[in-house]
């Protein structure tokens, strides 16, 4: 993702990108799940995880090990807001062509997602919506995996 754009932007473009996939952003969407979501794909962009399974799971230990949200938080909300379903639209290939890929790099999210300055706040993140993405990995020290 161009590092020249905005968290906001870079949201912004995360959406138009997959809005084919984000079945969180139709209609009827209890409250909590659209906030949980947008969390969630915040931390898509200021990881520049993509969403496939690889870039999922990436996302979840960025999450786990980078945010304010930390593992309990994360398992209750998933489980809250129902986010395993979608892990449903990922075909055997697919799964096939990413599962090893991710293997292999959680020790090194982990310890990238353990050197960052400070955790990213899962919820108060609006100070940072016009910040350029450059600044923000710089001031919490994200080393993208890219």
């Amino acid at each position: 993702m161009n590092e020249g754009l905005t968290l906001r932007q870079g949201l912004e473009q995360f959406h138009k990108e997959y809005q084919d996939h984000l079945s969180h952003e139709k209609e009827g969407i209890p409250i909590e799940s659209k906030e949980f979501f947008l969390s969630h794909d915040i931390t898509h962009v200021l990881f520049d995880c993509d969403i496939s399974l690889y870039g999922e799971g990436a996302v979840k230990i960025w999450t786990i090990f980078g945010t304010t949200l930390g593992f309990w938080k994360h398992i209750k909300a998933y489980q809250t807001v129902n986010a395993y379903a979608l892990s449903k639209r990922f075909k055997l290939m697919h799964i096939l062509r990413n599962i090893f890929k991710f293997i292999v790099h959680i020790p090194i999210l982990i310890f990238r997602a353990k050197r960052m300055h400070k955790a990213w706040p899962w919820q108060n993140f609006d100070a940072y919506l016009d910040m350029p993405l450059v600044d923000i990995r710089q001031e919490f020290n994200i080393q993208l995996l890219k």
